[in-house]
């Protein structure tokens, strides 16, 4: 049982308080300016903060490794899967679904996301301007898009729905979990090989596919889980900081250009703190200091999105920073697939809620961070929204 004690064993010492969690900005200017790259002897891996150096880690897979290193799956329960090799065969892998996140082919998916934010705003709001806007509205929204774009029924939905709430390690078995989840879709796909649809569970299923029958389950549930926790945490984050920043109306009445006021969000408040999953091939040289071969690396991209070698003026939130090329969907081989339809997500998210909320409210004194070691956000999202 992978539970938060064991994934906490992961996270440094100096963050080891929600406090620090929330905010851990201070830290990273810490490391950056006296510790670029450090070895942690209690996590036993490298830790690299500057901009530049995080780029090259992502980037070069020749010497920073995915292969074996990933740290999506802590009990060991997944085949092969896209985030933990390495060209060719990340390519291999990446190239069965690619087109399907294209964003030429998700816009097609816009009134489905948008009548679906409508309905779960209604049942938010059904008792009162009181939301707790990750479980009521982002998380519900997340979930059901990547399901439907996998093909998955409305029982089904339900279904994953519940296998999507249950992946808290405070509270589940995660290797019954994903045991559970790949029972379930074994069944489907051999569905799929009997009767195809038109949706990502065929396309993964098909006989064609250069896919091994471990590979087929465990694409589909990397993306069934890389396509929503993420992206939910990124609408939280970005909530949180235009509350903050006092922007929600400026977002609302159409004063700030959306694309940049996005990305400058992100850059802000990635939805993780750090890339864990990369492992030096040879010894190399980062930033002065030598790393040994066969050495786990840590990437913190939070960091290196406020480096003031690369921004100007990081610790500022500036919606009109232009260029803004953050790291927070990834670099490289490994960029993130599900940009486009994260982008999307978010996008529709905003148009819905402040298309019928005039102001919001954050409970700021019930803010706690998300558990675990990778993912930057809230545990919960306590908002007021007043309607117009």
């Amino acid at each position: 049982m992978a539970n938060e004690m064991e994934l906490d064993e992961r996270f440094p010492e100096s963050l080891d308080t929600d406090e620090r969690r929330l905010d851990p900005f201070p830290w990273y200017e810490t490391m950056r300016e006296n510790d670029p790259v450090r070895y942690d002897e209690d996590r036993d891996c490298w830790d690299v903060f500057r901009y530049d150096d995080v780029k090259r880690v992502l980037s070069d897979h020749e010497t920073f490794s995915s292969e074996g290193a990933s740290d999506f799956d802590p009990v060991d329960a997944l085949a092969t899967t896209l985030v933990d090799v390495d060209p060719p065969e990340h390519d291999r892998l990446r190239d069965v679904v690619d087109e399907y996140f294209e964003p030429g082919n998700l816009r097609e998916l816009r009134p489905s996301i948008r009548s679906m934010v409508d309905n779960q705003l209604d049942r938010a709001l059904a008792d009162g301007p009181d939301v707790e806007v990750l479980s009521e509205v982002t998380a519900p929204v997340t979930v059901l898009t990547i399901s439907r774009m996998l093909g998955l029924s409305a029982d089904q939905r339900d279904a994953f729905r519940q296998f999507s709430s249950s992946m808290n390690p405070e509270e589940v078995d995660l290797a019954q979990t994903f045991e559970m989840m790949r029972e379930y879709f074994d069944g489907l796909l051999q569905d799929r090989r009997e009767d195809p649809q038109d949706d990502l569970l065929s396309v993964i299923a098909d006989p064609e596919t250069p896919l091994s029958e471990e590979e087929r389950t465990s694409f589909c549930i990397v993306l069934f889980l890389a396509g929503h926790e993420t992206t939910t945490h990124a609408i939280g984050n970005a909530f949180w900081t235009l509350y903050e920043q006092g922007l929600y109306e400026a977002v609302r009445d159409g004063d700030l250009d959306w694309d940049r006021t996005f990305d400058e969000l992100l850059r802000y408040r990635p939805p993780f703190y750090s890339v864990s999953g990369r492992r030096t091939t040879e010894e190399v040289e980062l930033n002065g200091t030598v790393i040994p071969a066969g050495e786990r690396v840590t990437s913190w991209v939070t960091s290196a999105n406020r480096d003031p070698r690369k921004f100007d003026d990081p610790e500022q939130f500036d919606p009109e920073r232009k260029p803004n090329p953050h790291l927070s969907f990834g670099f490289g081989p490994h960029y993130c697939l599900g940009s486009p339809l994260a982008t999307l997500e978010c996008e529709v998210v905003f148009e819905a809620i402040t298309d019928r909320v005039e102001t919001i409210e954050l409970q700021t004194d019930q803010l706690a961070p998300n558990p675990g070691a990778t993912t930057y956000g809230l545990k919960r999202l306590p908002m007021r929204f007043n309607l117009k």
